[in-house]
């Protein structure tokens, strides 16, 4: 038996361009690729062809890979690993679930409440409860709202657990404003809790994540939170002239 790159007696010589190619030649390509791949994954670390790279949850819940803000300023934590979470993060997420759950029930409740008021729930009976009443009408714009509030809470959840804690922050910041404003005594403690939970981590990111969004992105980052503040606002004013 001879080496590689040796030839048999009787064998044709190898002759370049031909298809047959020597097993050595093969094996040491094969290891040289290999040690340029390896090369390639230390130079992606850190950079966002890194596939362990923090991955972010974009306004609609998606993840994406990791994008930089302005000056190349990453905010981004790491995420959460959600098949070993701390206790901590277990709790917290049992009370995401929790709000989200009673922010709904809030406008169910307030529904019933109308509907035992003894006018019914037709349009008539409506019509009349809010004209007899206005600050019902006041108390049911709030509890409108409160849907939204957890559709909102939902976004804050995912973008806190791909570790976008600086946006869950400002973004509960700015609902529990709005509930104050609400004069939802639910809405304002289920927002004080949830800000709590997520303090920790968020005001890590809050300076980074102020940065590198700029003005302009922490505009678009908070918006639903700023539609429920405009209305919260509106609801404020017709309260306060009620009296």
């Amino acid at each position: 038996m001879s080496r590689c790159g040796t030839h048999q007696r009787g064998a044709l010589p190898y002759r370049r361009g031909t298809a047959a190619r020597p097993v050595c030649n093969r094996a040491r390509k094969a290891d040289m690729d290999v040690a340029k791949k390896t090369k390639s994954q230390l130079a992606a670390v850190g950079t966002k062809m890194d596939p362990a790279r923090t991955a972010v949850a974009d306004a609609g819940g998606v993840a994406a890979d990791g994008r930089l803000g302005k000056g190349g300023c990453d905010w981004h934590l790491a995420p959460l690993d959600q098949e070993n979470l701390s206790r901590r993060e277990q709790l917290t997420a049992r009370i995401f679930t929790t709000v989200q759950v009673v922010l709904c029930l809030v406008l169910v409740a307030t529904v019933v409440s109308l509907s035992m008021a003894g006018t019914g729930l037709s349009a008539d009976g409506l019509q009349e409860a809010f004209s007899s009443n206005p600050v019902m009408t006041v108390s049911f714009l709030s509890a409108c709202a409160q849907p939204f509030v957890a559709y909102l809470v939902r976004l804050v959840r995912r973008h806190y657990e791909a570790g976008d804690a600086g946006y869950a922050a400002a973004n509960l910041i700015v609902l529990l404003c709005a509930e104050m404003m609400l004069q939802s005594m639910v809405g304002i403690v289920a927002m004080a809790i949830l800000l709590w939970r997520v303090w920790h981590r968020g005001a890590q990111a809050m300076e980074g994540w102020r940065r590198g969004r700029g003005v302009a992105g922490v505009l678009v980052d908070v918006s639903g939170a700023l539609v429920v503040l405009v209305v919260a606002g509106i609801c404020l004013f017709a309260s306060a002239q009620l009296g």
